[in-house]
């Protein structure tokens, strides 16, 4: 059975910087938590700087993420109305091929997005320069991307508005404990207490629990980000297929997602990247003369069994657990539920199938 937090936490560290760890950071300081963020690099620079950021509620994952996923679009809509800065495109997307295999074959509506099929005709209406068009495509008009870096130094700026301390270029070294509570992080320039540690640490996580006999089951799983030069408005909405998963980016670039397959060689990075460009130019009329700006690989931390793992750690009071993937789409969703457990003791119906002690 998960350890309950009895007492409302007065202050808490959130250890680590993507977009998961600021959002969180954000929603305990606005209401009135102490809260000090610690990043070993900069804001947004690991796994967050390279993700396609499509908030996404429907996809492949486990069905017990449902519940999660679903509110995405309507908590992001809140927290825009919260901060005006943060800038979301509500482009809509379009998904066919291989791609709406997942996809039901009625129309879906909902509060936040609604989701139709098109004809040929409809899909060249939203994008006129897709010059190979489907016999049909699902249309979910409420969804939308960011820039997840710019987003992740907007929840930070405000978490810090609400009083909150940020300290990047700052490694943790490890947890200190007493006991079975931990009681703070041990860092290279000294020792950070808090009534409650929380890890929003990805990839990292597995590393800073060993230590206290903690195994968790999160492996890195690349993924492939390419961004390409192109002309402005050649894509419309958030394009996804069986060829590629393509959206326009704040500056006018094109951002493509890719499966990673191999470091090197005919199926590594830069030849996957040969052939979005390939595919894009077959795709979309005017598209010749787009050229290839940059291709990175990131690592997304993922949980064995795909769910995010949320909540109180089972062995130590005073530490949480908020390591995930699907971050970007997840964050203002999970950051308000844990802020309702850690705050005001609430037990959120929507985590009960994220909790650490499943894998006990």
């Amino acid at each position: 059975m998960d350890n309950e937090v009895s007492v409302k936490p007065s202050s808490v560290i959130v250890v680590g910087a993507g977009i998961v760890g600021p959002a969180i950071a954000y929603h305990l300081a606005r209401q009135g938590a102490q809260v000090t963020v610690l990043e070993q690099d900069s804001p947004g620079s690991g796994v967050t700087r390279h993700s396609f950021a499509w908030i996404n509620p429907h996809g492949e994952f486990p069905a017990a993420a449902r519940a999660l996923r679903a509110q995405a679009l309507a908590d992001y809509r809140r927290l825009q109305h919260e901060l005006p800065a943060l800038q979301i495109r509500w482009s809509g997307a379009l998904t066919y091929g291989a791609a709406d295999q997942q996809a039901p074959d009625t129309d879906e509506p909902t509060a936040e997005a609604s989701t139709r099929w098109l004809d040929r005709a409809g899909v060249a209406q939203l994008e006129p320069h897709l010059q190979v068009l489907p016999e049909r495509a699902r249309y979910a008009s409420g969804e939308g991307s960011l820039d997840p870096v710019a987003a992740t130094r907007t929840l930070l700026d405000a978490a810090c508005t609400h009083g909150a301390r940020v300290f990047d270029q700052t490694r943790v070294l490890g947890l200190r404990v007493e006991g079975q509570r931990v009681l703070g992080v041990n860092t290279a320039a000294g020792l950070h207490r808090a009534d409650q540690v929380l890890l929003a640490s990805g990839c990292a996580t597995p590393a800073l629990l060993a230590p206290l006999g903690i195994q968790l089951p999160v492996q890195a799983s690349p993924s492939i980000l390419i961004r390409v030069n192109a002309p402005p408005g050649l894509v419309k909405t958030l394009v996804s297929n069986s060829q590629l998963e393509i959206r326009e980016a704040a500056d006018g670039s094109l951002l493509l997602a890719e499966d990673y397959i191999d470091a090197q060689g005919p199926q590594g990075p830069e030849a996957i990247a040969q052939q979005a460009l390939a595919s894009i130019r077959q795709l979309f009329r005017g598209a010749q003369a787009i050229t290839l700006r940059s291709v990175e690989v990131g690592q997304r931390p993922m949980p064995g069994d795909q769910l995010p793992i949320i909540g109180p750690s089972t062995r130590y009071q005073g530490l949480y657990l908020a390591v995930m993937h699907a971050g970007v789409t997840l964050a203002p969703t999970v950051a308000r539920l844990i802020s309702q457990e850690l705050l005001h003791g609430q037990t959120c119906a929507e985590l009960a199938a994220c909790r650490p002690a499943r894998f006990a």
